[in-house]
């Protein structure tokens, strides 16, 4: 994960911590691209980032009963884009990315 953040690192266009975020939770990016491939491979193309992670939400929530999923939705922009860099060229367009991340 720190090549990622060391090959993208603090580049303007992600929301502001969002490499530090990453290095911590692999395991949530990991299984949004996974979500994400998967709907594109059906034939999607386009999709919602902000639904494939309530969906993880959820399918979390019903696995794991005693804990609940938690991300910030501030991560989102930034999951959907570093999506975009390393799949873009096989699915262009696949999330819609803004040009602002609230600032």
């Amino acid at each position: 994960m720190r090549q990622v953040a060391m090959q993208y690192g603090a580049d303007p266009k992600y929301p502001g911590g969002f490499f530090s975020w990453l290095a911590r939770n692999q395991r949530i990016y990991n299984e949004f691209e996974k979500q994400a491939l998967r709907m594109a491979l059906r034939g999607r193309k386009r999709y919602s980032a902000r639904t494939i992670i309530e969906v993880i939400r959820w399918n979390t929530d019903l696995r794991d009963s005693g804990s609940s999923f938690k991300i910030n939705g501030n991560q989102v922009p930034g999951m959907a884009r570093l999506f975009m860099e390393t799949h873009g060229e096989k699915y262009p367009k696949f999330f819609e990315l803004r040009d602002s991340l609230g600032r």
